[in-house]
């Protein structure tokens, strides 16, 4: 299973997770630092904008906070940039993500 990371640039660090509701609720803590504001003035902000109201997942908050941020998944320890909720819905045992690759040795 992956990793997933944020680049918090309002501290200068890389930060990582092991979970996406991990990664959720430290978007909720940078809102106060990144844009002086608390989360719910945030989130008004981005509704009276139309982005529509955010799930319980924090899916529209992680995607509106990605274009300010580098959020994405640790792969072979080198940060990849990436929608967190599509990557973590593709890790599911319904999409083989244990699977071995058969092909991987192929050409070598």
């Amino acid at each position: 299973m992956s990793k997933f990371y944020i680049q918090d640039t309002t501290v200068g660090k890389y930060v990582t997770f092991n979970t996406v509701p991990e990664v959720v609720r430290y978007l909720e803590g940078m809102i106060p630092r990144a844009f002086n504001m608390s989360k719910e003035s945030y989130i008004q902000n981005l509704l009276d904008l139309g982005y529509g109201y955010d799930d319980r997942g924090g899916v529209m908050l992680t995607r509106v906070m990605s274009e300010q941020f580098n959020i994405g998944v640790v792969k072979d320890n080198n940060y990849v940039r990436t929608d967190i909720h599509t990557a973590a819905a593709f890790q599911k045992e319904e999409f083989a993500s244990g699977a071995v690759n058969r092909f991987e040795d192929r050409g070598r």
